[in-house]
Formats: structure tokens, C-alpha cells, sequence
């Protein structure tokens, strides 16, 4: 057990870099080399880790370090591979997966977009639902987006007036473009108001696979 806790790798993501690469993308972390990829990793221990608010504070200073520099995957928070030859099988095994998947991204940023009713008004006043009002502000958004995911409400949605969240993948270059739209459906949806966060790494466009 001592053994495979020096040897186990905690995943944080996978990165698009040259072979030649020595230098970590974040601080505190080293690269595993994988023909065109590169796992960003850390030593820890092969347990679980409870994933508390500081430990989720690292991930996202982690990736977020190496979204600046490459184009990255994010691992599910706490993702520990047992040994180095492991997390090589693993990304020998779905290579050309995360390969397709880095090529999609690349380029590319997260927005995060939040809908909420706006206090003056009264769902009556609209004459339609604030629902069908977001929802038509999503569909325009996702024009303007690679891909567009719809995320789940949170707890305190109702009690803050939440009526939609999604998460939209923004080319980089229309990230401008991207929020001015946003400020215009604003400005067209008088009964709502909108928030933009990001840009983020994708996480909401990555789903890993570790069976196999």
C-alpha cells in the first residue's frame, strides 16, 4: 500500500502540448507525456480525498493555470490513478478520443450564462412565462456558440429568481461579440436579467471515461 501511495497520480486534466514540453502548465504540477498529449498530474496519496472547498479551490486554480497556456481537458475533481503505468494505459487507450476532444475545444472558451427573473417585474406583466422568455434568449445565444449545455438548477435558484443557466463553448476570438449579444437580449428582455461568467476552461464539455 505504501508503494502505490508514493507512485499514485492525481489527474486534473489533459492537455494539447509539443512532445518536447518540459515545464509544467500550473504550479505544483508535472506532465506525463503521451505521444501528442500530456496528463497534468501531482503526486497523492491512492485514497479518497474528501473534495472540500479548498481542495476544489486548487482544481480550479490548476486548470484554470494551465488553460491559460494550452488547450486542456478537465479530469473529474479528485480523478487518483493508482500508478504511472495506469494513467499511460489510460491515455494510450483513449487517445483518439481525447485527441478529437482537445481539437473541438481548442480555441475555444466556456461562458457561463445565468437567467434570473428581474425583480420589478411580474410574470403577469410579460404576458408569457419567464421560462419561455429565457428560453427564447438561449436559443439566440446558442447560435453564437460551438456547443451550448444546459446546467441544473441549484438549490437557491427559486429563492434568487434563477429561471435558466447554461454554459455555452464561445470561440475566442467572438468572445467580445459573444457578450454583446448577451448585453443586447438584456437590454430586448426587459423582464430578465443576465450574467456572464468566464471565460472558463470547458468544463462543462468534457465527460472522461475510466472503465476499461
Amino acid at each position: 500500500m505504501a508503494q502505490a501511495s508514493v507512485n499514485s497520480l492525481r489527474l486534473y486534466g489533459v492537455a494539447a502540448v509539443e512532445s518536447g514540453q518540459l515545464a509544467s502548465l500550473a504550479e505544483g504540477t508535472f506532465l506525463v507525456h503521451y505521444r501528442a498529449l500530456a496528463a497534468i498530474v501531482e503526486v497523492s496519496p491512492y485514497v479518497a480525498t474528501p473534495l472540500d472547498e479548498d481542495e476544489m479551490a486548487k482544481y480550479l486554480h490548476v486548470l484554470e493555470d494551465a488553460y491559460a497556456h494550452a488547450a486542456v481537458l478537465p479530469a473529474p475533481p479528485g480523478t487518483v490513478f493508482q500508478s504511472h503505468s495506469v494513467l499511460m494505459r489510460w491515455l494510450e487507450l483513449h487517445y483518439f478520443t481525447l485527441t478529437e476532444a482537445l481539437a473541438t475545444v481548442e480555441g475555444h472558451a466556456a461562458a457561463r450564462v445565468s437567467i434570473t427573473r428581474h425583480n420589478s417585474h411580474e410574470a403577469a406583466e410579460t404576458g408569457r412565462s419567464f421560462a419561455s422568455l429565457a428560453a427564447e434568449s438561449l436559443r439566440l445565444l446558442r447560435g453564437q456558440a460551438a456547443a451550448t449545455v444546459t446546467l441544473p438548477k441549484a438549490d437557491s435558484d427559486d429563492e434568487d429568481g434563477v429561471v435558466a443557466r447554461a454554459s455555452f463553448l464561445v470561440d475566442s476570438q467572438r468572445w467580445q461579440m459573444f457578450q454583446d449579444t448577451v448585453s443586447k437580449e438584456a437590454k430586448r428582455q426587459s423582464a430578465l436579467e443576465f450574467q456572464v461568467t468566464g471565460p472558463w476552461p470547458p468544463y462543462d464539455f468534457v465527460r472522461m471515461q475510466f472503465g476499461g
